[in-house]
Formats: C-alpha cells, sequence, structure tokens
C-alpha cells in the first residue's frame, strides 16, 4: 500500500495514538523510511513549507474602505470638535459684546433719569417759562429705551413681549400734560386735580431712577453683570403709570383712578343697538395703549368693523358691508339725510344738536367704477347757534350707500373725545362776534372740558394757541389728540 504526503501527514495523530490498522501503519513506516520531509513531521510534530507555497492572504476591497471611511470619521470628528469651540468662542464673544452694549444703555438712560423729579419744580416757577428741558429729558428717555430694546437678550425679550406698554411712552401727550400744567399755574387755576396729578408725575419718575439704579448696579459689578438679567416689567410700569396718567389728565383733566372704563359686554351692547347686529357676532380686540388708550377694535365679519372707545362708548371709526355693486335708482336726498341723522342719533343720542352738511358723493373717495355711489355729509355739532371748531381741518364724517342707504364708514372727529356734555357748556358772558373777534366751541386741553372761546377765523391763531376763553378772558389751549 503506497500512501501520499497528505494522507501520511493526516494520519499523524491516529499514528500517535496507535489507533491505525497493522496494514496502514504498515504502510506510514515504508513512507516515512522513504520520505525524509514526512520523517521530520512525525518526530517533530512541526510542518515545513517552502515560502513559494504560502499563500497570500487576500485582504477584501471593503476593508480598505472601511479604514478609510473610519480615518475620515475621525477627522471630522477632530473638525468638528474644533469648529464647536471656535463657534462656541464667537457666540460668547457677540455675547459678551452685546451685553456690554446694553450696560452701556443702561447708563444712559439712568443719566436721563438721574434727578429727574426735580426737574417738574420748573413748572410751578413763574419765572422759569421755558420747559425744554422737560421735554429733552423725555427724548433722552426715548433714546435711551430704544438702545436697551435694541441689546436685549432673549430672555430679556420674552419679558418684554408680555409687558402691558412695552417701555413706550406717549411723549407727545406728556409734553402736552407739563404745558398745560404750566399754563394752568401761571393763570392761577391750580387745584387739588393738578397737584395730585404733579406730585404723581414726581414719585414715578423717582420710582423709576431707583429701578434704573438698582439696574446700573446690578450692570456695573463685574463679571456677574454679564449673567444679569434686566427686570423689564418692573421698567414698564413706570411706562404705564405715566401714560395712564398723561392720557387721563389732557383728556379729562382727571387723575387714572377717576375714569370709569366700560366692560366689554357693555361695549358688545353699545355696538349691536347702533349697527342693527348680532352682539354675539361681534369680536373686540384692545388697542396698543399707548396711543390709542381705552380703544376697542371690533370686527362684525368678512374684515369689517371698526373702532369703539371704551369710555365714552361711542363708536369712533367704522366701515362695513353695504351690499355688491350695482345700478340701479339713486335714493333722494332729503331721504338720505334722514338715514344719516338716524344713525348719527344711535351713535351720538337723539338730544345732540348736530348739523348736517352735505359733502356730494364719493367724499374723499377715488373709486374708478361707476357704480360706486356714496352720500357723503359733514356732522358739525352746534350749541344755541355756535359751532364746534376743531383744529387741522378734522371733521365728523359719515358716508351712505347711495343705492339702499346702509352705513358704509363714519370717522369721529378724533381731536374731540366724545360729543357727551357739549350741550351743557357754559355759555354765560357770551356775546357772539365782538370786534374782529368770532365766538366758537372747543374742546380745552386746559380744563378738559368744552368751553366758548374767542378766535380769529383764519389758522394763524390756531397755529398760535390763540384762543381767549369768553367767560374768564383767559387763555385756552385747544385739545389736540396725540396718537
Amino acid at each position: 500500500m503506497k500512501l501520499e504526503h497528505d494522507v501520511v501527514q493526516d494520519l499523524y495523530p491516529l499514528y500517535l495514538e496507535d489507533d491505525l490498522s497493522p496494514s496502514v501503519k504498515t504502510a506510514v513506516d515504508e513512507h516515512l523510511k522513504e520520505c525524509e520531509e514526512c520523517k521530520t513531521f512525525y518526530e517533530t510534530g512541526e510542518k515545513s513549507f517552502q515560502i513559494n507555497e504560502i499563500e497570500e492572504p487576500i485582504v477584501p476591497q471593503s476593508l480598505d474602505e472601511k479604514i478609510i471611511l473610519k480615518m475620515k470619521l475621525t477627522r471630522l470628528r477632530l473638525i468638528s470638535v474644533v469648529l464647536a469651540v471656535i463657534i462656541f468662542s464667537m457666540i460668547l464673544t457677540d455675547y459678551v459684546n452685546e451685553r456690554e452694549k446694553m450696560f452701556m444703555a443702561v447708563s444712559d438712560y439712568y443719566v436721563a433719569i438721574e434727578n429727574s423729579p426735580q426737574m417738574f419744580d420748573s413748572i410751578k416757577n413763574k419765572e422759569q417759562s421755558d420747559l425744554m428741558h422737560i421735554e429733552q429729558t423725555f427724548f433722552q428717555l426715548f433714546e435711551g429705551i430704544m438702545e436697551i430694546e435694541e441689546y436685549m437678550n432673549f430672555i430679556e425679550s420674552k419679558f418684554y413681549d408680555s409687558t402691558a406698554f412695552h417701555l413706550s411712552l406717549n411723549t407727545q401727550r406728556l409734553n402736552s400734560m407739563v404745558q398745560v400744567m404750566k399754563t394752568r399755574y401761571n393763570q392761577g387755576r391750580w387745584s387739588e386735580t393738578d397737584e395730585a396729578a404733579f406730585q404723581a408725575l414726581k414719585e414715578y419718575f423717582k420710582k423709576q431712577e431707583d429701578i434704573t439704579s438698582v439696574e446700573y448696579s446690578k450692570t456695573h459689578h463685574g463679571y456677574s453683570s454679564y449673567l444679569h438679567i434686566l427686570d423689564v416689567k418692573k421698567l414698564d410700569k413706570f411706562y404705564e403709570n405715566v401714560n395712564l396718567l398723561s392720557y387721563s389728565y389732557t383728556r379729562f383733566h382727571k387723575m387714572p383712578e377717576q375714569i370709569k372704563v366700560l366692560r366689554e359686554a357693555e361695549l358688545k351692547s353699545r355696538i349691536a343697538s347702533t349697527l342693527d347686529i348680532n352682539k354675539d357676532d361681534i369680536d373686540l380686540k384692545k388697542e396698543n395703549p399707548v396711543n390709542a388708550m381705552y380703544v376697542y377694535r371690533f370686527e362684525i365679519g368678512n374684515g369689517y368693523g371698526g373702532e369703539i372707545d371704551a369710555i365714552s362708548g361711542q363708536i369712533t371709526h367704522y366701515f362695513g358691508d353695504t351690499g355688491p355693486l350695482r345700478d340701479g335708482p339713486i335714493m333722494d336726498q332729503k331721504e338720505a339725510e334722514k338715514k344719516a341723522m338716524s344713525y348719527l342719533e344711535k351713535i351720538y343720542g337723539k338730544d345732540l344738536n348736530l348739523e348736517l352738511v352735505s359733502l356730494g358723493f364719493n367724499f374723499n373717495s377715488f373709486a374708478d367704477d361707476s357704480r360706486y355711489k356714496v352720500y357723503s355729509f359733514k356732522a358739525v355739532p352746534k350749541v344755541k347757534g355756535y359751532t364746534l371748531y376743531t383744529p387741522l381741518e378734522t371733521e365728523t364724517i359719515l358716508n351712505l350707500n347711495a343705492r339702499n342707504g346702509k352705513l358704509e364708514s363714519f370717522d369721529h372727529n378724533r381731536h374731540v373725545p366724545s360729543f357727551d356734555e357739549l350741550d351743557v357748556v357754559d355759555l354765560t358772558g357770551s356775546s357772539g362776534n365782538i370786534d374782529d373777534k368770532k365766538a366758537v366751541i372747543i374742546y380745552s386741553a386746559i380744563t378738559g372740558n368744552f368751553e366758548l372761546v374767542f378766535m380769529k377765523p383764519d389758522l394763524e391763531y390756531f397755529q398760535e394757541d390763540k384762543f381767549i376763553s369768553v367767560k374768564t378772558g383767559l387763555e385756552e389751549k385747544i385739545y389736540i389728540d396725540a396718537f
């Protein structure tokens, strides 16, 4: 029996254990006598190979790709870490720079309001007629708060958005307030209301000075300043108080707590009654209180609606749907006048004496559709022959659909808070025209009431504020709505 090398080498374990049959063992022994290689293997247990017999292992191409991919991923991770460090450094630097700008803005604001309560003392100083320093302070506060708003961080901005007045001050109305105060003091009209408003104004500015002083300290306190969050809500309380005070004083010559505001349910009822609609179809939304104090915007669907004053309960603006444009007969002028007066009576009340002045068709309208036809009227209140004068050529305008008589639009003169109590104006001492002066009724910013005054019939005297009370002979100032 002749055996091959491979067979002999495979039989090696059995050979050692003496588990081979005699014939196979004899064949193995004969092979070992002749084969030096197998003999060595059986003696040492180690197999020898020629180098050229060793097969080169085949490395799969996918393994190279995995190694390369791993190297790339490692490099990307390293780059990501470096970029993250750079971005974080940039964000931190940016935040620090923004905070430092905020610190400077707080400083400027503090400088503007520091010692501001004392500036109001000039109102009671008859020898000091110029109040420009007060107006300048108001302007500096406006600029200062604009800077603060610009550099607020995310958290401060969230607080800012939730405030009622957004750190905004109606400086035009506030300037008017101090001017009226000055006039009343110089004319000897100073009252308890004036004193209460004067002291409240000083108190509000003093509180804001104290609050700003604390904010100044916290934003100039080393590294901890960078983590300080501005108390925006506390700062906004000043703007709420001052705006409410300046509004109630200039419009009614009253303190804010003396103003009675109608509830939303009552406002809806008045709108529904005036316009003959269901109050459940009315949506109310309070307007921005800075410029439109106590004003609600109402909607009645399809984008139509208007505004209503929550103090007088009177609609001040309205735009309604009178149906699609169409051809057809135009209603009679007299009938249109009756319709217009009925709407005015619903808005203002039946006791008000209004002169209805026709303005023809499509007053102030630029509609180019020939089917669009509205009767336009101007409502001019009168008391015993005296006309209500309003500034800047502002008027109360009403437009009716000329085909069906429905109210299309209405705008109450914004420089007259309301026509309430117009019929009880004091006409004592009046004598109509005197020399070249004309007697008219104005809504006075000095008294917060309707007053009979003398004026020349040209706007030159309005621009110079030359209105003289018929009753007292003192100068009056006409009320201008500071929107």
